[in-house]
């Protein structure tokens, strides 16, 4: 026939007692996964915040040790609601100026510079040449333009 009553018993028993052995070392384990999950997330949290930290120091530093910019030092003295009507009167007079000057086109030969693409690369390169040296001399231009703007330097040019 079949086990009898008592041993079947006897297996639950040690089955049982097999099984609350691995319950008991599973939630060990489980608690030091928590553990030393929770020691990885503060360390981060504590790194994460260093780093912030950092950053904002770092742009307060920057911010108090570099000289203030020309556009700064006007909008302390100059109330803001001054500032706009200067922003948008200078805006209307650009826009007036523009209006004012033709439309200019460049002609090459019987070409209009920029209405075809260049051919070869040779073509490219001489047109690329041609806009970097037109740039820099504008800029050297307008360079010493605002150079001799400035009062510092035309009362210093007087004085002397």
């Amino acid at each position: 026939m079949g086990a009898s009553s008592d041993q079947l018993e006897q297996q639950i028993v040690e089955i049982r007692g097999s099984m609350e052995s691995k319950i008991i070392e599973l939630r060990e384990r489980s608690r030091t996964q928590v553990r030393r999950l929770s020691r990885t997330l503060v360390s981060a949290v504590g790194v994460g915040a260093a780093v912030g930290v950092a950053v904002v120091g770092a742009l307060i530093v920057y911010r108090v040790t570099r000289p203030p910019t020309a556009r700064e030092r006007v909008e302390r003295v100059i109330p803001r609601g001054v500032m706009k009507d200067l922003r948008s009167a200078r805006q209307t007079l650009e826009l007036g100026l523009r209006r004012q000057v033709p439309p200019m086109r460049l002609y090459v030969g019987d070409k209009q510079l920029g209405e075809e693409k260049p051919s070869s690369q040779w073509e490219r390169i001489a047109v690329n040449v041609a806009r970097a040296a037109a740039t820099a001399a504008a800029s050297a231009v307008v360079a010493r333009l605002v150079d001799q703007i400035k009062p510092g330097k035309a009362s210093a040019e007087k004085a002397s």
